[in-house]
């Protein structure tokens, strides 16, 4: 058993009764008698518009809440699309902003890295420059050097030629004077010479075979002069090896001076 219904804010509510009220005493109903009337044609059509219009009526306040209910339910609709809308508009201006800003920083970024990349041009020309000029620095240098090595190198063959010379005479010498001595020493002298001469072809013969193999070495040099580091130690190295070439040479020459003698 219900009650008549009651409006709510969702909708319709209605109250159960699960059990009628007790009561003790209850009356005794009659049925009223009523007395007997003609029932027409027009009682029973106007009773039957009568009927319809409370029908009518009855769908409408049925259908009232219904209508409110959509009615609400549109304007909810409504204002959510006017909310959707606002929030639309407010997060596409927010990207817009943020958009703008995001350009203005990457043009910024933009700038600063070309600005970046023109001082390392610079850099890098000043550097260029400088290696550059550092590399005619140490090629003049190099070529003094190795002008340097083969003026003294020119000197001690000089040298050696001279002293060669020397000892050619010197040899001479000995022969005439052991044209004087008796036979057993002119063939000493002569076995002696000829042992000399041979030691001297062999040792001449080194030294040639040196001198190409220091002539070689200071062309590689010129080659590598562009190298600093390389070129420097090449340039010394053989600087070494010509004062050693000419120290080992002075010292042969001196023992086959007195070899000779």
């Amino acid at each position: 058993m219900a009650e008549s219904p009651k409006e709510k804010s969702g909708g319709l509510a209605f109250d159960v009764i699960l059990k009628p009220a007790a009561v003790d005493n209850v009356p005794n109903l009659k049925a009223i008698s009523t007395p007997n009337k003609e029932i027409s044609q027009e009682i029973i059509e106007k009773k039957l518009k009568e009927a319809d219009e409370r029908r009518m009526i009855h769908e409408v306040q049925k259908l009232a809440p219904v209508v409110k209910s959509r009615e609400r339910a549109q304007e909810v609709n409504n204002r959510i699309h006017e909310l959707n809308d606002s929030f639309s508009k407010e997060v596409e201006k927010k990207l817009a902003e943020k958009m703008e800003v995001t350009q203005e920083n990457k043009m910024a970024r933009i700038t600063a890295l070309l600005s970046r990349l023109k001082e390392h041009a610079l850099r890098v020309d000043e550097v260029r420059k400088a290696s550059e000029q550092s590399r005619l620095v140490l090629k003049e240098r190099i070529d003094r050097k190795l002008e340097t090595a083969v003026e003294k190198r020119e000197q001690k063959l000089t040298q050696i030629q001279d002293r060669l010379q020397r000892h050619m005479i010197h040899i001479d010498k000995v022969i005439e004077a052991g044209s004087k001595f008796s036979k057993d020493t002119e063939e000493k002298l002569i076995q002696k010479m000829d042992t000399t001469l041979k030691n001297r072809e062999e040792y001449l013969s080194n030294l040639l075979l040196r001198l190409k193999d220091h002539d070689r070495r200071i062309e590689d040099a010129r080659k590598n002069r562009l190298n600093q580091s390389s070129s420097e130690e090449s340039v010394e190295n053989v600087e070494n090896v010509s004062d050693s070439l000419m120290e080992s040479l002075s010292f042969n020459m001196s023992g086959l001076t007195c070899a000779g003698e």
